[in-house]
């Protein structure tokens, strides 16, 4: 049976891989040398994503993670109180989503050992670059699952956080280009940066409409202090539960920027797309009737919420694959307090056993 410090070894063991998409090398090597050693049945599909299966009797479950974390982490600096793993404050922890790649690791190194006929078949993906655009579950290759209903362990929180409607997003990026001359002669030149401000600033921030947010994370300007801006970049999002009024918000804010940018006599190239759809799930589904199951089982009930955070869940949903993100045992996700929790992870690992179990 698997135990606390099984779990604790193996989640600093990831902890200490300090990898960032599109770098995932030798996190995939660890998890790939893990499964071999117990013969459980993996590979890699053209994305490199990590795919493994159990066999079983029945229709299979799809149990899924990510493999990348969301910043650098060269030195990990975390205390462990008990069942926590907290960071120092001097970075993040890696916890999302190390937790759940954890307990899925041990999971099917556990699952490879026991009696195929009293289970469901397990598929187990594992993506690339989720952190950075869910990536890895976008170029998956479906051909190579069978599972039509799933979850995925990347929720803040225990086993019974499960969420059961998220957004659809849409990505905006976008470059203004004027003329660079130096600053003693600004007349002569087409000041790309206040151009793209004044574009910025004719539209709302933080929400756009009403159940729109709207969101510039990044931005940037201009090649030196003595030079007047020839270009101004920004990355921008857009989330919505509903997907025509995202898709319809992206084209209204393009075609805003584009008009006042056009007012300084500069270009515009704006790149925008739909990254993926939103869902809400129904509990008339039998992927509840599961869960529901599941908890009665172990005596916990279920937080069924809605959340505008986007996950891989998103993209399976789309390709036909019910399902949602679990609570993994983690706590203030991409901050620098995040921690770990031994106990959730645990409970996660008996959660799993008893949802895919007759």
């Amino acid at each position: 049976m698997i135990t606390k410090n099984q779990l604790k070894k193996t989640f600093l063991d990831l902890v200490h891989i300090n990898e960032i998409y599109p770098n995932e090398k030798e996190i995939i090597t660890y998890t790939q040398n893990r499964l071999t050693e117990a013969n459980v049945n993996h590979e890699q599909d053209g994305f490199r994503n990590i795919i493994a299966k159990i066999p079983g009797n029945g229709k299979a479950i799809l149990l899924s993670t990510h493999l990348d974390i969301p910043e650098s982490l060269p030195n990990p600096d975390y205390t462990i109180d008990g069942d926590v793993i907290r960071s120092n404050g001097t970075g993040i922890l890696g916890a999302d989503p190390k937790t759940g790649l954890a307990v899925l690791i041990e999971f099917l190194i556990y699952m490879a050992d026991q009696d195929h006929s009293t289970h469901r078949p397990i598929e187990v993906l594992l993506t690339r670059g989720e952190e950075t655009g869910l990536f890895g579950a976008l170029k998956a290759d479906y051909n190579l699952l069978t599972a039509k209903i799933g979850l995925v362990l990347d929720e803040d929180g225990p086993v019974t956080q499960v969420v059961t409607r998220a957004p659809a997003f849409v990505k905006i990026d976008a470059e203004c280009i004027g003329k660079i001359v130096h600053p003693r002669e600004p007349e002569l030149g087409i000041n790309a940066l206040h151009a793209m401000s004044d574009a910025l600033m004719s539209l709302p921030w933080g929400h756009s409409a009403e159940g729109v947010t709207w969101n510039v994370g990044m931005f940037e300007s201009g090649t030196a202090r003595n030079s007047v801006p020839g270009s101004a970049k920004f990355k921008a999002e857009l989330r919505s539960f509903d997907t025509d009024k995202v898709v319809s918000e992206g084209k209204r804010i393009e075609k805003t920027i584009k008009d006042v940018i056009a007012k300084h006599n500069a270009e515009c190239k704006i790149d925008q797309q739909l990254e993926f759809e939103g869902y809400q799930l129904t509990q008339d589904h039998e992927l509840f009737e599961l869960l529901e199951e599941t908890f009665k089982k172990i005596n916990l009930k279920p937080n069924y919420f809605e959340t505008f955070g986007g996950s891989d869940a998103n993209v399976f949903n789309a390709n036909g694959i019910t399902c949602v993100p679990i609570g993994s045992g983690y706590y203030n996700a991409h901050q620098y307090t995040e921690e770990a929790n031994l106990a959730d992870m645990l409970e996660i690992f008996e959660f799993l056993k008893n949802f895919v179990s007759y």
